[in-house]
């Protein structure tokens, strides 16, 4: 790690209380995945029993999709407008991808295998409706970005196989559905790569499978050439992300310094953790330790060699 991605980690292990949960959790979980942190394993250990509500998977699970469920959020408020009329059409996606998530980190993390509790709560006939319905929509899957991708990963990688999606069509949306001059479609189109690669990587637990870094490769270096070209209207996310995903498929982005040039400028006057405040496109309310979470995770896995557990 450099120098300030050491500053930033030691800054964050000290005050990592002061955080939600939810924002506890996302930051140890990836570290730990990402390279096996110890302190990240410390605290994994001492979050456990309200993530898995003491070991009560099916009881966790539920939670899980009564928050999602009475949660108006559904990620980037930009994209928010855009998004509510497939959230509309799919209303089982978003408790779908919640609970997809609560499953697989108790599986991966603390070892809990709640499929069967998790089938007795989505019937496999309507995941598989929304899977199917989610494929055949391009519309859905370029605004959906994020949130379709990650429930088709999730649930093909946690009950059907490595090559049951067709990585192509990811692809082919790409190409095709955005309109690259807006910068809400232009970050929706990051994620939309960026999540496909994760996902693949089982959110960082696995190297992705060799027959599928081909086409994982192809959409690196088209997310290249975007946002070197588009440098000043992406956010420091999408940037950290993309680097992310470059060390998961190999690939050493000419892209690097330049972002970690911008991150050096980008330390908040509230402690030692990145904002984002140099481009156009600015996360500008997450500002907090708290808030600033994702985007400060993300550097550091940017700054660290990629040695999954899986």
């Amino acid at each position: 790690m450099n120098n300030l991605s050491n500053n930033i980690y030691s800054y964050y292990c000290q005050h990592i209380s002061e955080m939600a949960f939810d924002k506890q959790y996302h930051f140890v979980s990836r570290l730990y995945l990402w390279d096996q942190d110890k302190v990240a394993g410390t605290v994994l250990t001492q979050l456990a029993d309200e993530f898995t509500h003491r070991s009560q998977p099916e009881t966790a699970l539920r939670i899980v999709i009564d928050n999602a469920r009475a949660s108006s959020s559904h990620g980037s408020k930009n994209a928010a407008a855009l998004r509510q009329p497939f959230f509309n059409a799919y209303p089982d996606l978003k408790p779908a991808v919640s609970c997809l998530f609560r499953l697989h980190f108790m599986r991966i993390i603390h070892g809990i295998d709640a499929r069967p509790q998790f089938l007795q709560l989505f019937g496999r006939t309507e995941l598989n409706q929304l899977r199917d319905s989610l494929l055949r929509d391009d519309g859905a899957l370029a605004i959906l970005s994020t949130h379709a991708v990650n429930f088709l990963y999730l649930y093909e990688r946690s009950f059907g196989s490595d090559s049951g999606l067709p990585l192509e069509r990811f692809l082919e949306v790409g190409r095709q559905r955005y309109d690259l001059s807006d910068r809400t479609h232009l970050q929706l189109f990051i994620y939309l790569y960026t999540h496909c690669i994760i996902g693949d990587s089982l959110f960082y637990y696995r190297p992705v499978p060799a027959a599928n870094l081909p086409v994982y490769r192809t959409m690196i270096k088209e997310l290249e050439s975007v946002i070197d070209e588009r440098f000043m209207d992406i956010n420091m996310d999408n940037k950290c992300e993309f680097l992310v995903c470059a060390s998961i498929v190999g690939y050493d982005s000419y892209l690097r310094q330049r972002i970690m040039e911008e991150a050096d400028q980008s330390v908040s006057t509230e402690g030692v953790f990145l904002v984002d405040r140099h481009n156009n496109n600015p996360q500008a309310d997450n500002v907090s330790l708290d808030k600033s979470e994702h985007r400060n995770v993300l550097y550091l896995m940017a700054n660290r060699p990629f040695t999954p557990l899986g």
